[in-house]
C-alpha cells in the first residue's frame, strides 16, 4: 500500500512524471490510481477535450505516439492512457536479440521508434500513463526509456496486515464493523485481490445493511470460496487422512460446474507447489525468500509453509506421481474422474 500512497502524494504535490507505466497483479489498485490521475488532471471540465483511452493490443507504439505529441485544449494538461500495452511482455514479437544488452529484433525495433523517440522527449504537457496486469520485461528497450524519462510502479498486492486494515476501514466507512473471525475468514476465501474483496464487500454489505456487526456465519453465508481455497481445503483433508471431507470438497466443485481437469490440474498444482516448498526448507532456505523462488505470493507460501508440515517428501513424490498417471488415464479415456478420483483419495488417506 505504502507505493500507492506515495504515488497519490506525488500527484497532490503537483509532481507529475510526463510517463509512467503501472503494472503488477493489483488490478484494483491500478484503476484506482487511474481514476485519481484524471480527476486531479482533467478537474474543470477538461476531459472530454484532454483524455484519450487506448487498448493497448490493437494500438501501435506509432499511434500510441501520435496521440501523446497532441498538445492539450484550453492548456492545462492532456491525459493518455494505455491499457494492456503488447510491447512490454518478453517473448516471441517483443524485443528479441539480447534484452539485457537492449538488442532489439529489426522488425520489432523499428516498429517501437516512434514510441521510443517520444520518450526520450516527451511532452510535459501531457501525461501518459500505460497499465497492464502482465508481468513486463524489465530489460526491454521501452521499460529503460520509462524509467529514464517518468516512473514504473509495481502494483503487488498487499500483505495480510495491510489487507486486514483496509477492510476495517471500508466497514467503518459503511457504518459497521467485522467480528470475531469474520475479516480473516473473508480474506481466507477471497484471497489477496483487492478487485474480489470489493465485490464480496458489496455483497456482505447488502446482506448485512442495518447491522452494527458482521459476523463469520455472514461471511460463511454470503461469501463462497474461491476454487484456490477449495483445493488447499481438499489436500489439507488429505494430510489429515479425512477422505469423507476430501471428497466432500470434489463434489463441491464439480457441483459447481468445475471441469474435472482443471480440478485435477489444480490439485497437482497444489502438490507440486508442497514438494517445491518442502525441498527449499529441506536446503536450509529462509522462509522470507520462498515467495520469490517459486514466484508465488508471500500469503500463499506462509499457507503452503504450515500445509507441508503434514506431509513428507517421500508421501509427496507419490502423489505426484500419482496424479501424473490419473492425468494421462483420464486423457486418454481409460478412467473417469469421480470414480479414479475416490480411489486414489482412499488410497492416499490409507496410506
Amino acid at each position: 500500500m505504502d507505493y500507492f500512497i506515495e504515488l497519490l502524494n506525488s500527484l497532490k504535490r503537483g509532481v507529475i512524471s510526463p510517463v509512467y507505466l503501472f503494472h503488477g497483479e493489483e488490478a484494483y489498485l491500478r484503476e484506482q490510481a487511474v481514476l485519481r490521475f484524471k480527476e486531479y488532471l482533467l478537474e474543470g471540465g477538461r476531459s472530454e477535450f484532454n483524455f484519450d483511452l487506448i487498448e493497448g493490443e490493437q494500438a501501435t507504439p506509432a499511434e500510441i505516439a501520435a496521440k501523446a505529441e497532441t498538445p492539450p485544449f484550453f492548456a492545462g494538461k492532456r491525459l493518455v492512457v494505455v491499457r494492456n500495452p503488447a510491447f512490454f511482455k518478453a517473448g516471441k514479437g517483443s524485443s528479441g536479440g539480447n534484452p539485457a544488452e537492449g538488442g532489439d529484433e529489426p522488425v520489432s525495433k523499428g516498429r517501437e521508434a516512434a514510441l521510443l523517440d517520444y520518450l526520450k522527449r516527451p511532452l510535459s504537457s501531457t501525461c501518459l500513463v500505460f497499465t497492464t496486469g502482465e508481468p513486463v520485461d524489465k530489460r526491454r528497450r521501452l521499460y529503460q526509456a520509462i524509467k529514464k524519462s517518468g516512473r514504473a510502479v509495481e502494483f503487488t498486492f498487499l500483505n495480510r496486515r495491510e489487507l486486514a486494515r483496509w477492510l476495517a476501514q471500508r466497514a467503518r466507512a459503511a457504518g459497521t464493523k467485522f467480528g470475531a473471525g469474520a475479516a480473516e475468514h473473508l480474506l481466507d476465501v477471497a484471497g489477496p485481490s483487492l478487485l474480489r474483496l470489493v465485490a464480496e464487500l458489496e455483497k456482505l454489505f447488502c446482506y448485512t445493511a442495518g447491522q452494527e456487526l458482521i459476523t463469520l456465519e455472514d461471511v460463511r453465508m454470503v461469501c463462497p470460496p474461491r476454487v484456490e481455497e477449495s483445493i488447499f481445503a481438499i489436500v489439507d483433508a488429505v494430510g489429515e487422512k479425512q477422505c469423507r471431507k476430501a471428497l466432500a470438497g470434489i463434489k463441491d466443485l464439480l457441483a459447481a460446474k468445475e471441469p474435472p481437469l482443471r480440478i485435477l490440474a489444480m490439485i497437482s498444482r497444489q502438490f507440486r507447489l508442497l514438494l517445491q516448498v518442502h525441498t527449499l526448507q529441506g536446503q536450509g532456505f529462509p522462509p522470507a525468500e520462498i515467495p520469490a523462488r517459486l514466484k508465488i505470493h508471500p500469503y500463499v507460501a506462509q499457507k503452503v509453509g504450515i500445509q507441508c508440515r503434514r506431509f513428507n517428501r517421500p508421501f509427496l513424490i507419490c502423489v505426484f506421481e500419482s496424479l501424473s498417471e490419473l492425468d494421462l488415464a483420464l486423457k486418454t479415456g481409460r478412467q473417469e474422474f469421480y470414480p479414479a478420483m475416490e480411489k486414489l483419495l482412499l488410497e492416499l488417506c490409507a496410506n
